[in-house]
């Protein structure tokens, strides 16, 4: 099992480059920003330089109120991504998907108890500061728990 752990001393974390560095500013402040294609309006995340649907190099950067749902959900129960991690466990790692702009993230999902965490889950995304350059969007449960608007 051990072959499989990451055994550096710190937790990992993302490093914002040219395609990704809106993404981070808007986390750092507290919104969730999602490249749109100015094209054909498909959304995509992760930000890339070019849009998988019809190849524009051309995007607007737009805010998503970060509401979603679980499609899939991982709870650790031991430190594979290193010993930094010891103190968070168990912690959960799932794929959100966001009602407004339909992309998928995968983030961490914060649930107490445990036992509540479930795919369909409604989540509502919030931001916690992992240092000075770094905030990540992380997930929690919804307190309205309602589903994108159908009409």
């Amino acid at each position: 099992m051990d072959m499989w752990k990451c055994h550096t001393e710190h937790k990992q974390l993302p490093i914002p480059d040219e395609d990704s560095l809106v993404f981070w500013e808007g986390c750092r402040r507290q919104r969730l920003l999602i490249q749109q294609c100015d094209a054909c309006q498909t959304f995509r995340f992760p930000p890339s330089p070019v849009c998988r649907d019809c190849l524009s190099d051309f995007a607007t950067w737009r805010e998503d109120p970060g509401a979603g749902e679980v499609l899939t959900f991982c709870v650790y129960h031991a430190e594979l991504a290193g010993p930094a991690w010891q103190g968070d466990l168990p912690y959960v790692v799932g794929v959100i998907q966001l009602w407004q702009s339909g992309v998928k993230m995968l983030s961490r999902l914060r649930c107490h108890p445990l036992d509540k965490m479930r795919v369909g889950l409604p989540v509502q995304v919030c931001f916690e500061v992992a240092n000075e350059c770094i905030t990540l969007p992380l997930f929690v449960p919804s307190n309205h728990g309602v589903g994108p608007a159908t009409g």
